[in-house]
């Protein structure tokens, strides 16, 4: 097998396994250093917009990681050979490092989902890459999906990206209210500076 071949075949696997111990590196430093639980979306009702997110992200996460193990998948899910897969995959690289970024930048602030209330450890973030998306973390996985999809063209992708897309639109919403009411006249000068995506 090629370098490229490999690339190609398991590059997405230590992408996703990069990111996820990233992930769990950084809730555990936040959880034993600081007592902050990153999973505020655990602690409340998860509307149907929330659900289907999750299960939009653990179909076409698991396809990726199944690909490779079985090659007749591509043909059930009508995917074609693509015709820039290192684009695809440098995409998915950016998307899930763009995340990674967004982890860091967001110190103790982090969280999954919306919190109840504003928590003492949650301060407004506007530095960083934050000064040039109010919503990075979004527009990462929207760049993974895009990649995604040039990686493995088809319609499971592409409707990921898509229902993605409009999905989160209404978790920014969501978040939006909550950050309006957490932070008052900071956070409605912050977004008069900062666009929503990019």
């Amino acid at each position: 097998m090629t370098t490229e071949t490999f690339l190609l075949a398991y590059g997405p696997h230590g992408i996703l396994a990069v990111v996820s111990l990233f992930g769990l590196g950084r809730m555990w430093v936040l959880a034993s250093r600081d007592g902050i639980f990153v999973f505020a979306v655990l602690r409340q009702k998860k509307t149907p917009t929330e659900y289907t997110l999750g299960f939009i992200a653990v179909i076409i996460d698991l396809y990726i990681v199944a690909r490779p193990f079985f090659p007749s998948l591509d043909s059930l899910v009508y995917a074609q050979p693509s015709l820039a897969p290192f684009v695809g995959l440098g995409l998915m690289v950016a998307g899930l490092g763009l995340m990674v970024l967004c982890w860091f930048n967001m110190g103790s602030s982090w969280r999954i989902g919306v919190p109840a209330q504003k928590e003492t450890s949650q301060t407004l973030i506007t530095g960083g890459i934050y000064r040039y998306s109010r919503n990075p973390i979004y527009l990462g996985i929207m760049v993974f999906l895009v990649g995604t999809f040039i990686f493995t063209p088809g319609p499971l992708p592409l409707f990921a990206a898509t229902a993605t897309f409009f999905l989160t639109g209404k978790i920014i919403r969501k978040e939006e209210l909550f950050l309006n009411g957490a932070f008052g006249a900071p956070y409605i000068a912050y977004c008069s500076q900062v666009r929503r995506w990019i």
